[in-house]
Formats: structure tokens, C-alpha cells, sequence
């Protein structure tokens, strides 16, 4: 697949671009894409998935998030973090509420577009918390959003 090259929205996700082996950076390494390979398999077919979660009154990861984080737009100034700050921070937000980044830690004044980590982990609200749970073991915090990249909040597990 040629011509692309600053993708910021695809539908299906990050997991699915990953598997598909579509172009990183940096690249996704054969363990990367196989760890995704489960997120790929539940986003194949998002009406016969959606009915399912409905049908099933499955228990969610929207359930457990929390909105307790600091929102900074891009071109914000974000104050030093103390020692003992919690991460992550805060969230860097577009105008219309679109997850742009994470500020896990900064230690000098910096606008938030330069202070933060721009791919942070992101899940879905109607994720259940078992997967969810596994995806925390690779990482400190997964910031939940909606399909077009709208923040709801974070999860941090059960």
C-alpha cells in the first residue's frame, strides 16, 4: 500500500493496521503483530461484535474508566512535573475532544505538543476488562476512545 504517510485515522485501529502489515514507525516487529493479532479478530465484523456485546449484557471496560485526568490543547504550557506526579499527567486534546497524546512526565515548562507521548495505548468503551487487563501488563495506562479517536477517559483496571 503506497501514498500514505501521516495516517491519523483508520477506522478499524491500530491493531488492525499493525497485523495487516502496513507501514510503522517503527516498524512492528512478527511478536508485536501476533500480540495484536486477538484485536484484529474482534474488530472483523463490528455490527455481528456490537450486537453481540448488547445480546450478551457482557460487563465492559466503560464501566471502570475514570476522567480524572488534566486535558491540555497542543499549544498549552505544561508545568514541570513534580516528583511523586502521577502518570500519566494529563491528556492533549484537539478542539473536538480527539486523543492526540499523553503527557507522562515532563521536567521543564514545554507546550504539551512537544511534552507528550503521541501514540499512547488506546482501547475501546466496550472492551471487556479480561482484555483489557492483558493489554496493562505491556502498558501503564490505556486512555479509552471512541472509534474516531474522541477521549472518554482512562482505564486503569479492576
Amino acid at each position: 500500500m503506497t501514498g500514505f504517510t501521516d495516517v491519523r485515522h483508520y477506522f478499524r485501529g491500530k491493531a488492525d493496521w499493525m497485523v495487516r502489515g502496513l507501514p510503522m514507525d517503527p516498524p512492528a516487529s512478527l511478536s508485536e503483530r501476533m500480540r495484536a493479532f486477538r484485536y484484529f479478530v474482534n474488530n472483523l465484523a463490528p455490527g455481528l461484535r456490537s450486537f453481540w456485546i448488547h445480546f450478551s449484557d457482557r460487563v465492559r471496560v466503560d464501566e471502570f474508566m475514570r476522567d480524572d485526568l488534566v486535558r491540555f490543547g497542543p499549544e498549552d504550557v505544561v508545568p514541570p512535573a513534580g516528583p511523586d506526579s502521577p502518570k500519566p499527567r494529563a491528556v492533549v486534546l484537539d478542539p473536538d475532544g480527539v486523543l492526540l497524546g499523553a503527557i507522562e512526565q515532563s521536567d521543564a515548562a514545554a507546550r504539551a505538543l512537544d511534552a507528550m507521548n503521541p501514540n499512547p495505548q488506546t482501547i475501546r468503551p466496550d472492551m471487556s476488562p479480561r482484555l483489557a487487563n492483558k493489554l496493562l501488563k505491556s502498558n501503564q495506562h490505556l486512555m479509552v476512545t471512541t472509534e474516531k479517536g474522541k477521549y472518554l477517559g482512562r482505564y486503569a483496571g479492576l
